[in-house]
C-alpha cells in the first residue's frame, strides 16, 4: 500500500450508522453522538475503509491542556471555541500498516483547519 495514496474525507449522511457501529465494535471507548461542533472523517484506500476519526469541540476543563496554553480564567472561556479535540481515532481491524496512523493524522491535520471554518464560521 502506498500511503500518498490515503484519502481522508468527510463521513457523508448516508455513512454516518456504519461509522457509529465501527466505533462501537472496535474501538475501546465506543462511539461518540454527533452533538456540537464535531466532524468526522474516514481514512481510505482504493474506497477500503481503513480508520476513523472524531473531532470535536473541547471539554471545558482540562488541567493539563489549561495548564500548557498558560490562559487565565477569562481567555480560557473567551478562546475554548478555537480548540478542537481528536475524540474518537480508529485503525480498522485488519488495516495496521506500518506509519498508516501517522499518515492520517497528518491528513487530519492539514484539512482540519479548512473543514471546521467552513463548517462552524471560525477557525
Amino acid at each position: 500500500m502506498n500511503l500518498r495514496e490515503i484519502i481522508l474525507r468527510p463521513v457523508i449522511t448516508c455513512e454516518e450508522a456504519r461509522f457509529q457501529t465501527l466505533l462501537d465494535t472496535h474501538h475501546y471507548l465506543g462511539s461518540l453522538p454527533k452533538i456540537g461542533h464535531t466532524l468526522w472523517y474516514v481514512a481510505t484506500w482504493q474506497d477500503r475503509w481503513l480508520g476513523l476519526l472524531s473531532v470535536g469541540a473541547p471539554a471545558w476543563k482540562c488541567a493539563a491542556r489549561d495548564r500548557w496554553i498558560a490562559w487565565d480564567f477569562r481567555r480560557q472561556y473567551d478562546r475554548l471555541h478555537l480548540i478542537a479535540n481528536n475524540a474518537r481515532f480508529l485503525i480498522l481491524p485488519g488495516q495496521h500498516y506500518p506509519n498508516l496512523g501517522s499518515r492520517i493524522l497528518s491528513l487530519c491535520e492539514r484539512r482540519l483547519p479548512q473543514d471546521w471554518t467552513g463548517r462552524f464560521g471560525h477557525p
